[in-house]
């Protein structure tokens, strides 16, 4: 799915949530107990890391309510980054179940704009 397009402060927390439904009237939420999620931002051209969380790293939480994940970039993440490379970032969520299925939840542009405190 297309996702908004993120503007992200050099060097601060960034963060959003996102409840994974089906397409069923109605909507119902989508079991993603014990799954992995990761969280990545590259450049346009590339599939280099710029920044990236993960359930691994607790940068992703699951739960506590039925498909919701909460994603949340921590400052050191992004702190002097800014550049070149961040023109035409992308980013993606993924979450990989233990059946070894992954699916891509949200995808979209993002930028990154340097901070004016330090």
């Amino acid at each position: 799915m297309n996702g908004p397009d993120f503007t992200i402060v050099e060097g601060t927390t960034f963060g959003f949530g996102i409840t994974w439904e089906d397409s069923g009237t109605p909507r119902e939420a989508i079991d993603i107990a014990g799954c992995a999620a990761v969280f990545r931002l590259c450049p346009a051209s590339s599939s280099q890391t710029l920044a990236e969380c993960t359930t691994e790293d607790g940068g992703i939480k699951i739960g506590p309510l039925k498909g919701q994940l909460t994603v949340n970039l921590a400052p050191g993440k992004t702190a002097g980054t800014s550049g070149a490379l961040w023109n035409g970032a992308r980013y993606e969520l993924r979450v990989m179940y233990p059946s070894g299925d992954v699916y891509s939840l949200v995808r979209g542009q993002a930028r990154l704009i340097p901070a004016v405190i330090e």
